[in-house]
């Protein structure tokens, strides 16, 4: 700047630059043993004719006689997970994943942790055991890690009497020695012991013993007659006529030397009327064919 003519007796330089009033230049106020100097933290910026102060990253204020800590999560600046927690630092901050997440704070996952246990199922049963369940899930497995423990719970349903039990048959026991060495009988038994009926419940049902009589194809047979054929027609329709019937030794035939059938095979009797009640028959007399009497 001059006052009047312009020479050096005339003209300074304006602050901020030096020389002889006609030739200034520029001071970096920046340079150490300047008379204005910014706060240790602050960084000194030159610029044309002048300086200024520059608080670092994290903090504001003039940088010359102030330098505050911005607080990043009070004012909703920072970039965590919203399923993390924002923690304010010296000027900074940093993120740390909420619990039951992992991750670095600002890229946070679910943890693969138990659901909680379901209910108890309900017991069906009145009397023996029965067990009763509940189960829960491994939750978030896009995570990648595994849950410690079981899936499944099991318990005895409470205060449960043992059952009523019925009796079951033994298998049978083998059969015994024929009592006679033709025609005899054998028997063979069983228990009602498996399981034996217990608490109330029911007895076998059925037979203990079976007897049989023994089948032995070489004992002698012997021949019962069958039962008696009919009569055979009356061969006349007046007078006293014979009649005939017959039966055979085959129920059973005897066998294996077995006695053969007493008694006759065939036997005869009387049909017929008397020739003096002939007369009093409905028919014609030419139909009437005599017959012969029998004594």
């Amino acid at each position: 700047m001059c006052n009047g003519t312009r020479n050096e007796k005339n003209c300074h330089c304006n602050p901020g630059f030096e020389g002889n009033g006609i030739h200034c230049i520029d001071i970096d106020e920046c340079v150490e043993g300047m008379p204005m100097k910014c706060l240790p933290e602050a960084e000194c910026i030159n610029r044309f004719g002048s300086y200024f102060c520059r608080c670092p990253h994290g903090f504001e204020g003039d940088g010359l006689y102030s330098c505050a800590d911005i607080d990043e999560c009070a004012r909703g600046i920072h970039n965590c997970n919203r399923d993390a927690t924002c923690l304010n630092t010296l000027g900074s901050y940093f993120c740390v994943c909420q619990s039951g997440f992992i991750g670095d704070g600002i890229h946070c996952k679910a943890k693969s942790i138990w659901s909680p246990w379901s209910p108890w199922s309900v017991c069906t049963v009145t009397c023996g055991y029965q067990n009763q369940m509940r189960i829960r899930l491994c939750t978030h497995p896009e995570s990648g890690m595994r849950c410690e423990g079981p899936s499944a719970d099991l318990k005895l349903c409470p205060n449960l009497e043992p059952c009523p039990m019925n009796g079951q048959w033994s298998e049978w026991s083998p059969w015994s020695v024929c009592s006679d060495t033709c025609s005899g009988i054998k028997k063979r038994i069983r228990i009602c012991n498996s399981p034996a009926p217990s608490r109330g419940g029911l007895p076998c049902a059925g037979l203990k013993e079976e007897v049989t009589v023994c089948n032995n194809k070489k004992c002698p047979v012997d021949g019962m007659w069958s039962p008696w054929a009919t009569w055979t027609p009356c061969p006349i329709s007046c007078g006293l006529g014979v009649v005939s019937r017959s039966r055979r030794c085959n129920n059973p035939a005897p066998e294996h030397g077995g006695k053969n059938c007493t008694g006759p095979t065939y036997e005869e009797g009387s049909c017929g009327f008397p020739e003096d009640f002939c007369k009093y028959l409905k028919r014609p007399s030419e139909s009437i064919i005599p017959g012969k009497l029998i004594q």
